[in-house]
């Protein structure tokens, strides 16, 4: 039986520890200037095998998806409704909300309690936009993706395993339609 493959691509930096980064359907291996990026790959072979089947059923999904038509201002008026709604189901208080192109996520919080959305998830369904923000907001209170962060996630979306495949499709859908389709527009 073949293993699955995935697109990678070895990027070189001034860093002291080396890094893996799902962008999409291509694995991004980060490593210090005088590390063998090959070692870093056969150290994490069976997280990387698990990505490359995640990519795999991603970009199946991928195919059949359609985006959602939806202006920027019903966006940012959906985000801006799913922060208050889970702000008070968590009891926490977001200090702001911005909505930005982002190159490699769906969204990000900060220490300053900032919510930062991705401006492409306007062509998610609204589950899914619902999804990022709970996800960001439960960063707030747990910062890693550890067993209490998905329990805390779970509590809210039980299927967040199946969110995050679908989320993946997505990623992978837009990037296409931004390879065949320049008229789209995502920025």
């Amino acid at each position: 039986m073949r293993e699955p493959a995935i697109k990678y691509r070895i990027v070189r930096r001034s860093v002291k520890h080396p890094r893996l980064e799902l962008w999409g359907d291509e694995l991004r291996i980060i490593v210090p200037e005088n590390m063998d990026p090959l070692k870093v790959m056969r150290d994490n072979r069976r997280w990387i095998l698990r990505q490359a089947e995640f990519v795999k059923k991603a970009s199946s999904i991928a195919r059949s998806l359609k985006l959602i038509p939806r202006t920027r201002k019903k966006f940012k008026a959906l985000v801006q409704k799913a922060v208050k709604e889970y702000e008070k189901l968590l009891n926490l208080n977001v200090n702001k909300v911005f909505i930005r192109k982002m190159k490699s996520c769906w969204g990000s919080c900060s220490s300053e309690r900032n919510i930062t959305i991705n401006r492409e998830a306007q062509f998610l369904p609204e589950k899914l936009v619902r999804y990022i923000v709970y996800h960001e907001l439960c960063h707030l209170i747990r910062w890693r993706h550890d067993k209490e962060f998905n329990e805390l996630v779970s509590r809210e979306f039980p299927d967040y395993e199946r969110l995050d495949l679908e989320l993946q499709a997505y990623w992978i859908k837009l990037r296409e339609m931004q390879k065949v389709d320049s008229g789209l527009k995502l920025s």
